[in-house]
């Protein structure tokens, strides 16, 4: 049988491990639905192979200053830093010490040692530390909201970037973007109407228009607008977006044993209503110990799985 690429094929894939067709899985299809969200919100949460590092920017707005937090996108479930808000990574002038550095100490590698340049910029990196700093932020994935522990005031101006290092959840299926979009091949601007991109979508993301046209996201403007990476190649009004998900998600071996574990306590729990009875022929429905099973084998992969948690980063902040 071909791997698991769709939710209904990881739905009878699971199935089939528990004996479907051969015997009566009793379990509700509404049911076999809820347990592989379950499988999925904690494969997101603790597998390393269930989120991806990325890097979001924001421009600062009055608003964002005015209430002293920025909106984090619904698809973010880790924040692990904040770039610093100095000049320490941006590019260097003639009169900066580092370019002095490599103007005067540093000017040909084949004669001059790079020793001492390196750990005059480690000393200098130090000092930034010492008397910059990192930002310091609170963020917690249900609010989807970043709080910046900085002086916003001074460091937070209107029109001025901050860089965000974050997690994204590995979202395995194809979704319906909330909303239709409008937009020309004279402009890379869409307007969309009832739209939410900052909750649905991340720059970069590639969405499929209803008319089969594929559009990269290059920035977010507003709920209700976004910039592409390129223009249109026709003319579009009123489409609606679908965004594909991460199909290989679907084949990985953690969740497809873990679905199925949680498939198989479903299966016993409904059966332990029924605990004792005989049915028509001598056999006697034995929930119980279909649960206990099942209980035995997602403790097993829940202990696995915490003792091999990657990156440690992502419980910070």
């Amino acid at each position: 049988m071909a791997k698991p690429t769709t939710r209904q094929t990881f739905k009878d894939y699971c199935l089939r491990r528990l004996g479907h067709p051969v015997i009566q899985i009793n379990v509700d299809d509404d049911q076999v639905e809820d347990r592989i969200d379950d499988a999925l919100q904690f494969f997101e949460d603790y597998h390393f192979d269930g989120v991806e590092k990325t890097y979001l920017k924001h421009q600062f707005t009055q608003e964002d200053i005015d209430h002293r937090w920025i909106y984090c996108p619904d698809p973010v479930i880790f924040v692990t830093g904040v770039q610093p808000f100095d000049d320490s990574n941006s590019s260097i002038n003639m009169f900066d010490l580092r370019y002095q550095l490599r103007l005067h100490d540093l000017y040909d590698f084949t004669s001059v040692s790079y020793v001492s340049y390196e750990i005059t910029m480690q000393h200098i990196r130090t000092l930034n530390l010492l008397f910059s700093g990192t930002p310091q932020f609170r963020f917690n994935r249900k609010q989807n909201k970043v709080f910046l522990d900085i002086d916003w005031e001074r460091d937070a101006q209107v029109g001025k970037y901050v860089i965000i290092e974050c997690y994204r959840a590995l979202r395995p299926d194809t979704v319906t973007l909330t909303g239709t979009l409008t937009g020309n091949t004279s402009s890379n601007t869409m307007i969309g109407t009832s739209t939410i991109f900052d909750q649905e979508i991340i720059e970069n993301d590639i969405i499929t228009l209803s008319d089969n046209q594929e559009v990269q996201v290059r920035k977010i403007n507003s709920p209700t607008s976004i910039t592409l990476a390129n223009a249109l190649t026709a003319n579009v009004a009123n489409v609606t977006m679908t965004k594909a998900g991460v199909s290989d998600v679907w084949n990985d071996k953690f969740l497809k044993n873990y679905g199925t574990a949680k498939i198989k306590y479903q299966w016993g729990s409904n059966l332990s209503k029924f605990a004792g009875i005989q049915m028509p022929g001598g056999v006697t429905l034995d929930g119980p110990r279909i649960m206990q099973e099942a209980l035995e084998e997602i403790n097993k992969l829940e202990e696995e799985m915490y003792n091999m948690i990657l990156p440690s980063e992502i419980l910070t902040g």
